[in-house]
């Protein structure tokens, strides 16, 4: 069982240094696709406020303590990790185990200089290290890099271990938005500024100052410029943070006594945990859930009768999200007691990953599978179309909007696209919007007479949240509510006539269609 503890709400992987190169080197056994972090203080704090940083983290297969500080905050509460492990500490650990056992590693990211260094370094200190390619893109927005030229190279030359080195959060969100693609990469870890330690660009701290853990001190001598706001905006934020944190755990009081029972009711398994959840009694916890997802079932957690949950729970309920994916199953939870729910609050849980139900009858009725869901409408002279999305994004469905909204691109007219019902907006779907962008303007913006005619979009929080964000307010033509007028018609799309369109339908047939109309007006 994959032992964790939640640390701000992000899972940190109890283990060593030499127990973290043993999971690499079985990662690259596997033969499939593992993406691994490395998170600091500063990757903590940026998912606090970054929902798509702290998703990416909760997804990965490995993420490791990679500073003292976040080794201390996981003794305050209670959950000690073992030891720090840096990027710049494994890195060079890495490259000793692919020399050894002929793993193909690739370089990405970094100055085009440093890194170059960096890998007439690692091959001098490491004889044998096979490393196969090396690349340092244009700085660009994550959605505007030479994004196919760098997966073309990749594919070229088929490495086991790909090293990213564009600094958080844009490493793991590159990483993450091209998992689909790098499906041949047993290993993606994002390395940050390692490239510039091993080239020697930047020295590492004394020996001394890296075990007491006060590293941070010799880097920020160094580079106070750069450095002095990040560090006092995490000193002070990560403080709150994990007071805040701290609290709501010690407002908890153990029992010293449990009970997990399970039972089954149609295709739903209601794990029913008593008293304490924590590091004792999670192997029993885990073992019943194990049961019931390897039955195919969906998972009902009734937790009101909980007492006490600490650090190590909290991690493994976020690992046990991950794992019901895999079974493309979902999980929902009755609504615990106050103190339990201000511990799922502060980290997070009840906010992003456990759909709360007031009743076991409603927890077994209600479903939220991960995806978007979008219907289309037209004004009664076709001049306008509105595409009004809701759900949260996924990487399939993303491409299946960007599909279907195309298609109302291609006809012509103004496309209103709705996005405040969208909860979860990600790189992935941003970039597929920009595409879309993109296309209107090609196709409308130089030739179209009508200045209604183009592609605007209705914000909403979550979306207009992430244009911050990015820093890509600028890019869209964003109004502040939809101009449909109240006597719009549903669409129907190649003979559906349903206000709410299917979106798998209007993929499929989008994809097949070449000079047809994808959609027909009634």
């Amino acid at each position: 069982m994959r032992q964790i503890v939640a640390v701000l709400g992000t899972p940190l992987d109890k283990l060593s240094v030499d127990q973290v190169m043993e999971r690499l080197d079985q990662f690259v056994q596997e033969k499939r696709f593992h993406q691994v972090a490395t998170a600091n203080t500063d990757f903590l704090i940026n998912a606090e406020s970054d929902p798509e940083l702290r998703h990416i983290l909760r997804q990965c297969d490995l993420v490791v303590p990679d500073g003292m500080p976040v080794v201390w905050a996981s003794k305050l509460l209670g959950s000690p990790l073992p030891e720090r492990v840096t990027g710049a500490d494994i890195v060079p650990r890495i490259a000793a185990l692919a020399a050894e056992k002929g793993y193909r590693v690739y370089l990405l990211g970094g100055n085009p200089d440093v890194a170059k260094k960096a890998q007439e370094k690692l091959e001098t200190d490491y004889p044998g290290i096979n490393i196969v390619g090396r690349y340092s893109p244009p700085l660009a927005h994550i959605i505007e890099m030479n994004n196919d030229h760098i997966l073309e190279d990749i594919y070229r030359t088929e490495p086991d271990i790909l090293l990213v080195a564009f600094g958080c959060p844009k490493q793991e969100k590159w990483v993450h938005m091209h998992r689909h693609l790098l499906g041949k990469v047993s290993i993606c870890i994002g390395v940050g500024g390692t490239f510039d330690f091993i080239a020697g660009q930047v020295p590492r701290a004394p020996s001394a100052l890296q075990k007491s853990g006060f590293e941070w001190t010799h880097r920020l001598l160094h580079d106070p410029k750069r450095l002095w706001r990040r560090y006092s905006r995490d000193f002070v934020e990560g403080i709150s943070f994990l007071a805040k944190e701290w609290y709501t755990l010690r407002r908890q009081r153990p029992t010293g006594r449990h009970k997990i029972e399970i039972a089954y009711a149609g295709e739903c398994a209601i794990v029913s945990v008593s008293g304490d959840l924590n590091q004792k009694t999670l192997p029993e916890f885990m073992e019943q859930c194990d049961i019931a997802l390897n039955r195919g079932a969906r998972l009902i957690l009734d937790f009101t009768e909980i007492a006490y949950i600490d650090a190590e729970a909290v991690g493994a309920l976020v690992n046990l999200q991950k794992r019901a994916g895999y079974y493309f199953n979902e999980i929902r939870m009755l609504k615990v007691p106050p103190k339990t729910a201000n511990v799922l609050h502060q980290s997070h849980l009840s906010d992003d990953l456990f759909p709360m139900s007031d009743s076991l009858a409603t927890a077994i009725t209600d479903s939220d599978q991960d995806g978007l869901y979008w219907h289309v409408r037209t004004n009664s002279d076709s001049t306008l179309l509105s595409v009004t999305v809701s759900g949260r994004a996924n990487q399939h469905t993303a491409l299946q909007l960007e599909m279907t909204c195309q298609s109302l691109i291609n006809m012509g007219t103004r496309v209103e696209v709705d996005m405040r019902g969208a909860a979860y907006v990600d790189t992935f779907l941003l970039g597929a919007l920009n595409r879309l962008n993109n296309s209107a303007k090609e196709l409308l913006g130089s030739s179209s007479e009508s200045a209604n005619d183009g592609l605007y979009f209705v914000a909403g929080d979550v979306f207009n949240n992430i244009l911050i964000m990015e820093k890509m307010t600028d890019r869209f033509k964003l109004i502040s509510a939809p101009t449909m007028p109240e006597d719009a018609i549903a669409m129907s799309l190649l003979g559906l006539d349903q206000n709410s369109v299917d979106r798998s339908d209007v993929a499929t047939e989008a994809v097949k269609a070449d000079t047809d109309p994808v959609l027909k007006l009634i």
